[in-house]
């Protein structure tokens, strides 16, 4: 009982530490410094996409690209774990108690019986999540697409699993993927995946993948060589590049499920 009692303690003090540096303020206010581009990029694309104000939108992880977004959309919702309880590193920092929020948990993504019933959305903007899951994707999607509209497109940004620095830190013996986390509301990536990847997961739920981008939302302000060269590099050859974005839609033969 002592050497239970002892490491639980010390889990304890582990799971706290991680939680002060991965969901404190400070960690928020980094993300939003170096993702403001992203959410601008998304929103400019979505707004191309879908140029309705009007559009039925689905925010997936409730976080500050959901401000960006309905700045424009007048019909958005969120959806994702209870805001209540959730508070992982990426949280909004904006007052957006008018936005509708779905509380589902995606690891209840292979159970269909659970999935929440309601709204079908002309757009779903599923950014930076799908990294974040420890459940396979094809639950998610299929899910996801059981949420679109006859005509609605699905945006998916995540992570380029094939990225120039993995490649770079992989060659040099050292491991490119950061460890599980401890604090399981904030887990940190799980599974990154490639071009190819997505495109394969996509089309085994019948969807199809419209279009594809690579993209680099972080800029290099410390003037270190190193990261300069690896800029140019990724700025010659878009598969190096550490982001990548994919619009979804369903398959013709898949039909509408309306």
């Amino acid at each position: 009982m002592a050497f239970a009692e002892s490491a639980e303690r010390m889990l304890a003090r582990l799971v706290q530490l991680e939680k002060s540096v991965t969901c404190g303020q400070e960690s928020r206010q980094n993300y939003l410094a170096m993702h403001g581009r992203r959410f601008a990029d998304i929103l400019s694309l979505c707004r191309r996409e879908v140029p309705n104000a009007s559009a039925r939108v689905l925010d997936i992880g409730r976080c500050e690209l959901t401000a960006y977004l309905s700045g424009f959309y007048r019909n958005i919702q969120t959806l994702g774990l209870d805001p209540l309880v959730d508070d992982g590193g990426h949280r909004e920092v904006s007052a957006m108690g008018d936005v509708p929020h779905i509380t589902f948990d995606f690891l209840d993504a292979p159970h269909v019986s659970r999935w929440p019933e309601g709204d079908r959305f002309d757009l779903i903007v599923f950014s930076e999540v799908l990294e974040h899951l420890h459940v396979a994707p094809e639950f998610v999607l299929t899910f996801l697409s059981s949420l679109l509209s006859e005509r609605g497109i699905l945006v998916c940004t995540t992570p380029n699993a094939a990225e120039i620095g993995k490649r770079i830190r992989m060659a040099m013996g050292r491991n490119p993927y950061e460890r599980l986390r401890l604090y399981e509301m904030n887990p940190g990536h799980v599974r990154e995946y490639t071009k190819r990847e997505l495109g394969e997961i996509a089309k085994s739920v019948g969807l199809s993948c419209r279009d594809h981008s690579y993209f680099n939302w972080i800029e290099d302000k410390d003037g270190n060589p190193i990261k300069a060269l690896l800029v140019r590099l990724i700025r010659a050859y878009p598969a190096f590049r550490p982001f990548q974005m994919c619009i979804l839609e369903r398959l013709a033969s898949a039909g509408s499920g309306e």
